[in-house]
């Protein structure tokens, strides 16, 4: 009798534990931003590839595209580099030119910029660039050597 009883407790007791994780995960889930933007912000400039400015109800601030890197423009190390930045830049114009831009943010990175998720019509850019070949993927860390990179095509 003893034993049925604790079968009967550890059974609540895992279906309770099994209900509060689904709870929490569609409570987290609801609590997650979808790629909408935020009210008042638009995307004033892009400075290159994966930088840009966000004007929100009238504020400036820089914001660095999270989930990809493109070659630099402004301390490009190499011609090859300084060339595949600006026109990574310029295609990063021509997207968001389309309209439709979204964003969530996902905190600053170490110089103060927003770390954010773009999207233009629903799709991510950092999926259109890396496909397009003007990016790498990049989650944090050493960056890639563009040049090396760049000279090796």
């Amino acid at each position: 009798m003893m034993r049925a009883g604790m079968k009967t407790i550890g059974r609540a007791l895992l279906l309770t534990g099994a209900s509060v994780a689904a709870w929490l995960f569609v409570v987290r889930m609801e609590e997650q931003p979808g790629p909408t933007a935020e009210v008042g912000c638009v995307v004033s400039y892009v400075y290159d590839g994966d930088t840009v400015a966000l004007s929100c109800d009238g504020r400036e601030e820089r914001a660095r595209l999270v989930g990809f890197d493109t070659p630099e423009t402004r301390n490009a190390r190499c011609e090859a580099e300084a060339v595949a930045g600006k026109d990574a830049t310029e295609r990063l114009r021509a997207l968001i030119a389309k309209g439709g831009v979204a964003f969530t943010r996902h905190g600053t990175d170490k110089y103060g910029r927003s770390l954010i998720r773009l999207s233009v019509g629903g799709v991510d850019v950092a999926e259109t660039m890396i496909r397009e070949d003007y990016a790498v993927a990049y989650s944090a860390g050493t960056r890639i050597d563009w040049c090396h990179k760049l000279e090796a095509a």
